[in-house]
């Protein structure tokens, strides 16, 4: 693919951004670049790339309309006025993953879902890697996806991508070999607009697919078990379940069990805590089974691979009460899932940016658990949901969080960070909320834990 001469705008330059700007320019595109926000080093950009002019803060609405082609960097809103009017002038539109669609040779594995998608493309990297395999792993989870095309050499033998709904929504062609469907609960509505529209973006991760291609899906999820009905008759579609032995990766008698293979280890034998990254491993071992990886590097890695930070990590135990460290858990059904993976009872710190979701499940989810301390933008909100149901703190930082909760919490309990909403109303990132806490449950003993 070239981009020879053509007038190429490219709108948003966090990571994904300067990624497609080094592409493009490699290309042979002559481009622009925009972004919304005032950003910080915006003149260094500018020594950095002199022949390119870039626009930040507010976008005039005919900015974009002198384009050959646009390129959105994940999260960039459909309804930008700027964006819209470029689209109802026919400018085609791309988002990097498509474009690296259109660039990658190897095969694709992609990976999405509302939770747990990060844990299984890393675990699934991981399965490669042990395999002996060369691998590009990244999208939505570290690297960037067009920063995994070498420029010189051979390309990887597997490409695992990570995708999220703002990804997705901006591909047309995209075609991967092997995906992975793996729930859906309400998420980034305020960007989608609708659940149904949400869900339509994640489903563009198999609109292309055609023979011999292979689609994992949940059995257990009502999303991704209604799906088969919109899969083209040529895909091969494969279901995990926790409990369903109809599913092609399930368990029985307390082994991971994958249809055609056999047992492949005791659940007791998952390094991986929690009821949730049963499901998470029976997703990974099945998709690795797709792309025809080894079952003895699944097995080795199920052993060996302790999950990843901030989900559902142990953090520490004080007075007889173990901290766990959720705060990926951004979402309702993220929260859920962690919920269900621990004994109890719980105390719950929730609370951040809903982003407009629906959270009043937490009313039954709370309702044997120990106690609940809220904080952030929609602490009033989730108060309100579980007046009567739990006693509920307000708390004005993280640290007086981990404090009520304490002394709510009996031994025996455990204290959950699972907040069910965005971190950026108070943290930097869901990364920084659960550091902020870890350093807060530390600071309890004295930081001897």
């Amino acid at each position: 693919m070239k981009l020879d001469q053509q007038k190429v705008f490219i709108l948003g330059f966090g990571k994904t951004g300067q990624s497609l700007l080094r592409t493009t320019l490699r290309l042979g595109g002559q481009c622009q670049v925009a972004d919304t926000r005032l950003l910080d080093n915006a003149d260094a950009l500018r020594q950095q790339y002199p022949a390119v002019p870039f626009h930040f803060g507010p976008l005039p609405e005919n900015l974009l309309l002198d384009s050959d082609l646009l390129l959105l960097s994940p999260g960039i809103a459909p309804s930008l006025p700027a964006l819209h009017k470029a689209r109802q002038a026919g400018i085609p539109v791309m988002g990097d993953v498509e474009l690296f669609g259109r660039l990658a040779q190897a095969p694709i594995m992609a990976i999405t879902g509302s939770n747990g998608k990060s844990t299984v493309t890393t675990l699934v990297s991981e399965m490669a890697q042990a395999a002996g395999l060369r691998v590009g792993t990244g999208g939505n989870l570290g690297t960037p996806a067009l920063e995994l095309l070498p420029e010189n050499g051979p390309e990887p033998e597997w490409y695992i991508l990570e995708l999220s709904s703002f990804q997705l929504d901006a591909c047309s062609t995209f075609r991967p070999r092997v995906a992975g469907i793996l729930n859906l609960s309400p998420d980034h509505l305020d960007w989608h607009g609708d659940y149904q529209q949400y869900g339509a973006a994640k489903c563009r991760i198999f609109q292309q697919m055609g023979q011999g291609d292979i689609l994992v899906l949940n059995a257990d999820d009502p999303f991704t078990a209604s799906l088969p009905r919109q899969v083209g008759q040529a895909v091969e579609i494969r279901f995990f379940g926790l409990q369903d032995r109809s599913s092609d990766a399930y368990v029985d008698q307390e082994y991971l069990t994958l249809r055609h293979s056999g047992p492949l280890l005791p659940v007791a034998e998952l390094r991986m805590r929690g009821g949730h990254n049963v499901e998470n491993a029976l997703a990974a071992a099945l998709l690795a089974q797709a792309a025809q990886f080894p079952l003895t590097a699944v097995q080795q890695v199920l052993r060996t691979y302790p999950g990843l930070p901030h989900r559902l990590a142990w953090v520490a135990e004080y007075q007889g009460v173990q901290y766990y460290d959720d705060s990926k858990g951004t979402n309702l059904g993220a929260t859920l899932k962690a919920m269900g993976g621990l004994p109890g009872p719980l105390v719950m710190i929730l609370g951040g940016d809903a982003k407009g979701a629906d959270l009043s499940p937490l009313q039954e989810a709370c309702r044997k658990q120990r106690a609940a301390v809220v904080l952030g933008k929609d602490a009033d909100e989730i108060a309100r949901l579980l007046n009567g149901i739990v006693p509920v703190e307000h708390a004005n930082d993280m640290r007086d969080a981990v404090q009520k909760a304490a002394s709510r919490a009996l031994p025996g309990d455990q204290v959950l960070l699972s907040p069910a909403c965005a971190s950026t109303d108070m943290f930097r990132d869901y990364q920084d909320r659960g550091q902020q806490f870890a350093a807060a449950v530390r600071a309890l003993s004295g930081g001897t834990q």
